[in-house]
């Protein structure tokens, strides 16, 4: 069974597979999907509203969960005598029960994420029966996400694993089991929770936000041992932190007078979250005059200062 992505009309179905933009206002992919997770599941409850109108009746409460058309003789027997009942107990899985005959269809389509680009697929996984499994067959056919595209059969069930589309989640929308409908593209059954379990995996593509952070480096405090004399040693003391989510390393420097003569550099480097204190300073220059004199320290992309008062000799 390879009924991979495809466009058009033909004997054995209709598929359609794309991405794009979540965070667009009107976005469209070249096959008209909508990206908005309140827009990316129109398709599966446009045909569940479609279902709903032509076989609803007022006097019968339905759960919503469970879905079942048609209102045929229960005698069963043929795939015409009595019409599936359809069930999605959750966003990975659903559940089509009945009898059915050579020819008859159970289709699946679905909506992920990939690295936060929305995408869909149209009928892309399912089974025709005496083809792709024996007929007539009686039980249950099972859409599940899965690891790779399968199909399982046995005596009562058939088991239809589902590839996982996208990186961020991939939740199945709706199911196909009419053949006319299968022919043109269409669904016959809109998962009733579609849109929340697409916010359930738009919400998970962001991560360890905090991990992702590039290493920062602040300098929180910054110190001297002014006012000193002319020759004296300047002592520059500065307490940095890394306020980034990874390690890093950058160079200090340090930057005296008004004309920003660099006096000093080293290396420095951080772990995630870890702050230090670095001492550094240099020989100031006998002057006879007292002097106020702005210091600066730079440590990759912020820097502090402040003036330091140095007396002059005389």
């Amino acid at each position: 069974m390879n009924r991979r992505t495809f466009i058009g009309v033909s004997g054995i179905g209709f598929g359609l597979a794309g991405c794009l933009d979540a965070d667009s206002d009107t976005p469209t992919d070249s096959n008209g999907s909508r990206s908005d997770s309140d827009l990316a599941t129109g398709n599966a409850t446009d045909g569940a509203t479609e279902e709903a109108d032509r076989n609803a009746d007022p006097s019968t409460d339905t759960e919503a969960e469970t879905e079942t058309t048609g209102t045929g003789d229960d005698s069963g027997g043929e795939s015409g005598d009595a019409e599936p009942t359809v069930t999605f107990p959750s966003c990975t899985r659903a559940e089509v029960t009945g009898t059915f005959a050579a020819d008859d269809v159970a289709f699946a389509s679905t909506d992920f994420y990939e690295d936060g680009l929305y995408g869909n697929t149209m009928l892309e996984d399912g089974i025709v029966f005496g083809e792709d499994v024996a007929a007539p067959f009686s039980g249950t056919v099972a859409f599940e996400i899965g690891e790779t595209a399968a199909v399982r059969e046995s005596s009562d069930e058939v088991v239809v694993e589902i590839p996982p589309y996208g990186s961020d989640g991939t939740v199945i929308s709706s199911l196909t089991t009419e053949r006319e409908a299968y022919l043109t593209g269409g669904v016959t059954h809109g998962n009733p929770h579609a849109r929340e379990c697409l916010r359930e995996i738009e919400a998970d593509d962001g991560g360890d936000t905090d991990a992702e952070t590039p290493a920062a480096f602040e300098i929180v405090r910054l110190e001297t041992n002014a006012p000193i004399d002319a020759g004296d040693f300047l002592e520059v003391s500065a307490t940095i932190e890394n306020t980034g989510g990874t390690d890093g390393t950058h160079d200090l420097e340090l930057i005296v007078g008004h004309s920003s003569e660099r006096v000093e550099r080293r290396t420095v480097s951080l772990a995630a979250g870890e702050r230090t204190t670095v001492t550094t300073g240099y020989e100031t220059p006998r002057v006879d005059a007292d002097q106020e004199v702005p210091v600066r320290i730079e440590a990759g992309d912020d820097a502090a200062e402040r003036s330091v008062f140095i007396h002059g000799t005389d």
